[in-house]
């Protein structure tokens, strides 16, 4: 999951150290956040959040970063901060995504294993460039999924395949439309319903299955800033448990049984 950028640097530990108990495969920072609501981390908390979370005190640790307009200077930074073992997304125009992998390269201290980059720019690297291990899919709220997961998944060739998604579950669809369209991320990084998974939890899980059988490995997920979010993290455990067992075509699993006596109308004598 990406730890929204809204949040402040204790509440950003205290999601990452959950979602690591749930057995998610991970937590991911974005930088720049979102152009939506006010940033809460400063670049120094979000440097020292990812040296906590490299440190093994939170889970695996991740950035995923647009190359455009991320401060280029930050990245010197965080080759002294971060811990071995980082990974590195980078999204935005291919001369600035080559820029930052040149940079990359001149980092001894920088050991981002995996970097991921964009079909087009991830094959082949540019001289004195860091060299791809895995394609990235960055969210945007037109972009046609499925056409560019089918991209990277010809890019990588086998290899590990990483998309953003947007993400909005509920108990009713109607709940979780409620849930992202009350949220302004949704508006810059793409609504769920067309960008990820949405709808119920069976629903998300036929979702994430489909985009696991056209090739995606991993998912950074963008969650509603919800009161109750440490529940909407349950949730996307179940969605991706769920999602490990379904095949194409398979029906959904059946609903579990109300509990004895519920609904009806009571008997009378």
């Amino acid at each position: 999951m990406v730890i929204d950028g809204r949040l402040d640097l204790a509440r950003a530990r205290q999601v990452a150290v959950f979602a690591d108990r749930l057995g998610l495969a991970g937590v991911w920072l974005r930088r720049p956040w979102w152009p939506v609501g006010v940033p809460a981390m400063s670049e120094e908390d979000a440097g020292g959040l990812l040296a906590w979370l490299g440190s093994g005190a939170g889970g695996r640790a991740g950035l995923i970063a647009d190359a455009g307009q991320a401060d280029v200077a930050w990245l010197g930074r965080l080759a002294a901060m971060a811990a071995p073992g980082l990974r590195l997304a980078l999204c935005g125009e291919q001369g600035d995504v080559g820029r930052w992998q040149r940079l990359i390269a001149r980092q001894p201290g920088l050991d981002a294993t995996p970097l991921a980059l964009s079909a087009g720019a991830a094959l082949p690297p540019g001289p004195g460039a860091a060299p791809a291990a895995a394609v990235f899919i960055s969210c945007s709220p037109g972009r046609d999924l499925a056409a560019e997961v089918a991209a990277a998944a010809r890019a990588a060739a086998g290899g590990p395949v990483l998309a953003e998604v947007t993400v909005s579950v509920g108990r009713t669809d109607t709940e979780a439309r409620a849930r992202a369209d009350g949220d302004g991320l949704f508006a810059v990084a793409g609504h769920p319903d067309q960008q990820g998974l949405f709808g119920t939890l069976e629903e998300c899980q036929a979702a994430a299955a489909r985009l696991a059988h056209a090739g995606v490995t991993e998912l950074a997920c963008y969650l509603p800033l919800a009161s109750d979010l440490h529940d909407v993290l349950a949730q996307l455990r179940s969605i991706a448990v769920g999602a490990s067992v379904l095949r194409p075509g398979d029906a959904p699993s059946a609903a579990p049984p109300p509990p004895a006596g519920w609904g009806g109308r009571r008997a009378t004598g």
